[in-house]
């Protein structure tokens, strides 16, 4: 019974040890890469099908904004682009005309514009309600996995793995039934204050 209790006491302890390690090894993270109001990069992104061969590509400009929210701005192979906050997902046209999702649907990408935002600045510890995160350390810098605490997530979404460096540089997102987004940012600029093209962008009617 003492051994019993001796190494159940050792396995807390380590679990304990762990848990730590991975709080500051978040917390070292977010320092990294959240220190800045405004960022741009330059996006690749590769949509890969289970059912299908080809991947689908998108690219473009991105633009984060810590108190206001994403600018997904896409060029190719087609424009439009999507201001994501914590009201929703807004898709522009190339005529200024919006688009607003309504009922559950506006709720569904209110929630994805948060964990995009989460994503992008690291800010990972409002995702911990939803996901167990498992960050390393590696060769690159580092990386984080999010794998879903629900079943109903689960479902859907097998894990999301976000890497980088002194930004987030690499989102990977797999889904249950095989297919696998693949985001790639590049030209990464850091800034204090949108545009006046971006705070238009961003501007919602009341």
């Amino acid at each position: 019974m003492k051994r019993r209790t001796f190494l159940l006491a050792g396995l807390l302890a380590l679990l304990s040890a762990s848990a730590h390690a991975d709080d500051a090894l978040l917390k070292e993270i977010a320092a990294r890469v959240a220190d800045s109001p405004v960022l741009r990069a330059e996006f690749s992104q590769t949509k890969t099908l289970a059912a299908m061969r080809k991947p689908f590509r998108i690219a473009g400009h991105f633009t984060y904004a810590r108190d206001t929210g994403v600018l997904w701005q896409v060029a190719s192979p087609y424009t439009v682009t999507y201001l994501i906050d914590a009201r929703g997902t807004v898709e522009i046209g190339p005529d200024g005309q919006r688009k607003t999702r309504a009922g559950r649907e506006a709720a569904g990408a209110a929630q994805a514009g948060q964990i995009m935002q989460a994503l992008l600045s690291a800010d990972l510890a409002p995702l911990q309600s939803s996901f167990v995160l498992d960050p390393v350390r590696d060769a690159a810098g580092w990386h984080v996995t999010l794998t879903p605490h629900s079943a109903e997530i689960a479902r859907h979404l097998e894990r999301i793995t976000v890497a980088g460096n002194t930004a987030v540089e690499r989102v990977d997102i797999f889904e249950a039934g095989g297919d696998h987004t693949e985001i790639r940012f590049t030209a990464i600029q850091r800034d204090t204050w949108l545009t006046e093209a971006e705070t238009a962008l961003f501007a919602r009617p009341d």
